[in-house]
C-alpha cells in the first residue's frame, strides 16, 4: 500500500528502465528511498523518475532529485508525486468509517443446542479497495466468520449500500477488537463507481503536499 514500501521501477527522466526494486516515501519529509540488489550510481543534484506499482499496474510517479546514490540505495528529495489515472482500480487506501456489519452471535440454549442468531453490530472500515475490506469489530466466531454483510453509507457512497464480504484472513486481536481481511464477493456497478471515486479522491489526498 502506498506509501509503505511497495514495488517500484527507477527510470532516468527521458523514460528509460534502469532498475526493478522497492520504494518507500515519506510525505512528511518529502523524500523517497529506491533499493534494489544493483542501484545504478547517479550523480547528485540529477533529476531521477520512479514509478510506483501494485502488482503490474503502475500508480504513481515519483520525480526528484538525487540527494544520496549508493549500489543499494537511492535517496530523492524535493519529490514530487502524481496519480496515475486508472490507478484507483488497484490501490488499497488507509480510512476510518464507522459501518455496520451483520454478524453471527451463538445463543446459549438451556433445554437445547446453542444456536445461532445474526444482528447488526458497529465496526470500522481501517482499509479498502475494489477488491476487499480491513475492518475492526467485536469478536466474531471464527466457525461462521466466512460470510458477512456490511452496511455503508456516506462519505463512500451516496446511499447506504449493503456489500456482501467474504473472509479472506483469520481475525487478528488488537485490544478489545479484532481485525479483519475481507474480500468484496459483488458490487453493483454504481456502487462500483462510487467506491473508485472515493478511492482516487482518498489517494489524491495522500499525495496532495507533493504537487
Amino acid at each position: 500500500m502506498f506509501p509503505s514500501n511497495c514495488k517500484a521501477i527507477l527510470k532516468s527522466m527521458d523514460d528509460n528502465i534502469t532498475e526493478y526494486g522497492q520504494v518507500s516515501v515519506s510525505l512528511k519529509e518529502k523524500f523517497a528511498e529506491f533499493t534494489s540488489q544493483f542501484v545504478p550510481l547517479l550523480k547528485i543534484n540529477v533529476e531521477a523518475k520512479i514509478i510506483c506499482l501494485e502488482g503490474i499496474a503502475s500508480t504513481h510517479i515519483i520525480t526528484g532529485k538525487v540527494f544520496l546514490s549508493s549500489k543499494n540505495l537511492l535517496r530523492l528529495v524535493e519529490i514530487k508525486c502524481t496519480l496515475i489515472p486508472g490507478a484507483e482500480n488497484v490501490l488499497e487506501i488507509p480510512t476510518f468509517i464507522r459501518a455496520k456489519i451483520y454478524k453471527p452471535i451463538v445463543k446459549n440454549g438451556i433445554f437445547s443446542k446453542n444456536k445461532v442468531i445474526h444482528k447488526w453490530d458497529d465496526c470500522t472500515v481501517i482499509s479498502t479497495s475494489l477488491k476487499q475490506m480491513v475492518i475492526r469489530s467485536s469478536r466474531i466466531m471464527c466457525e461462521y466468520e466466512d460470510m458477512l454483510k456490511i452496511r455503508i453509507g456516506s462519505p463512500v457512497f451516496s446511499k447506504e449500500s449493503d456489500i456482501n464480504l467474504q473472509l479472506a484472513q483469520n481475525g487478528l486481536m488488537f485490544g478489545k477488537s479484532t481485525k479483519y481481511i475481507y474480500r468484496i464477493t459483488r458490487l453493483k456497478e454504481k456502487e462500483q463507481t462510487e467506491l473508485a471515486d472515493f478511492i482516487k479522491l482518498g489517494s489524491l489526498e495522500l499525495i496532495k503536499y507533493l504537487h
